[in-house]
């Protein structure tokens, strides 16, 4: 009987002591998990305080090169990015170009504004990388018109005639406040009927990735046009920045046209306005000056700069991205729109 007593006593025991073990390890990782959240909401503080210095460093360099520092800018920003060849050698390509530029006096100051700073930083474990471009170098998927867009399908990606239409379509019927579908477009119903699982909300668009869902896009073209979109600006096409794909899209603009400002600019010659841009081309500019939409969609100056700064520290997953809209001003560069992320 004593034994009995004993072994039960034994057994009570170890089951005691896997209790206040399961206790003590439930204690344990409910500690760790609150320590592991504290750890990540200093560390996105952190983050989010190197990103927000990363979007505030571009913009002070924006209205130093205002204040007639360009040159010095671009130097000291290609000097900081010298151990880095690949950055090096596209830093060198324009450094020529900066001299030439030198006695321009139509010289923007704001021309190529990555070339104004340094594209990262580090403060001790903290640090931030930084992308600018011009807004108008890039082609506004909202503000574009019926015309714009089908070009740039058809003749920026290389899409053929019928497919850009339809494209162009959806992408009107995307935005539009109503449910009837375009002649090629297509609504609610038709996103319905071929099983979409994200409808057209019938407003702009809200993130660029929104026209992957829009009907007849494809992950391959979505891939290719969505370094010449934004959502952000007013519109207006710089002609003095914007790549090849995005000239394209211009009204009245040809691929010969095209290829000839791109040549020129790569020569460093830029023109101040329309009338300068067509005497320069000669003969291939005569469309352009007859084409009232060409005129009232394009500019010749950085207006607007967009600017994506991710901050993170070392040996964290915490990221924060911070997303600043600058525009020139009498005060220099003014933020006119931010979000972080």
């Amino acid at each position: 009987m004593s034994g009995r007593r004993a072994g039960f006593v034994l057994i009570a025991a170890l089951w005691l002591l896997v209790a206040l073990g399961a206790v003590g390890l439930d204690a344990a990782l409910r500690s760790r998990n609150r320590r592991l959240a504290a750890a990540n909401l200093v560390d996105e503080t952190r983050a989010r305080a190197a990103a927000l210095a990363g979007a505030e460093y571009v913009r002070s360099r924006l209205t130093a090169a205002m204040l007639d520092r360009a040159d010095e800018l671009r130097a000291d920003a290609l000097s900081r990015a010298r151990n880095d060849r690949a950055r090096q050698q596209a830093q060198g390509r324009s450094v020529s170009r900066l001299f030439r530029d030198a006695d321009d006096p139509m010289n923007d100051p704001w021309r190529a504004p990555d070339e104004l700073i340094a594209t990262e930083m580090t403060f001790g474990d903290a640090r931030y990388s930084v992308r600018v471009r011009d807004t108008g170098a890039a082609l506004n998927l909202n503000e574009a018109s019926e015309e714009v867009l089908r070009q740039f399908f058809s003749q920026g990606m290389g899409v053929d005639y019928a497919r850009s239409d339809r494209l162009t379509q959806a992408i009107l019927d995307w935005r539009d406040e109503d449910e009837l579908p375009r002649i090629n477009g297509g609504e609610r119903e038709q996103y319905l009927r071929e099983g979409a699982l994200i409808l057209p909300p019938n407003r702009d668009f809200a993130e660029i990735a929104e026209l992957r869902h829009v009907m007849g896009m494809t992950p391959d073209l979505f891939d290719a046009a969505r370094p010449f979109l934004t959502i952000f600006g007013s519109g207006d096409v710089n002609v003095n920045a914007a790549p090849l794909e995005v000239l394209l899209a211009l009204p009245a603009m040809t691929p010969g046209t095209a290829q000839e400002i791109v040549r020129m600019r790569d020569a460093g010659n830029y023109a101040e306005d329309e009338d300068e841009l067509v005497e320069m081309l000669g003969g291939a500019g005569e469309e352009l000056e007859d084409s009232g939409p060409f005129g009232r969609m394009t500019t010749y100056a950085t207006n607007e700069v967009e600017i994506v700064v991710d901050g993170r520290v070392e040996g964290s997953p915490m990221v924060v991205r911070a997303r600043v809209i600058v525009a020139r001003s009498d005060a220099g560069a003014v933020v006119v729109w931010r979000r972080i992320d």
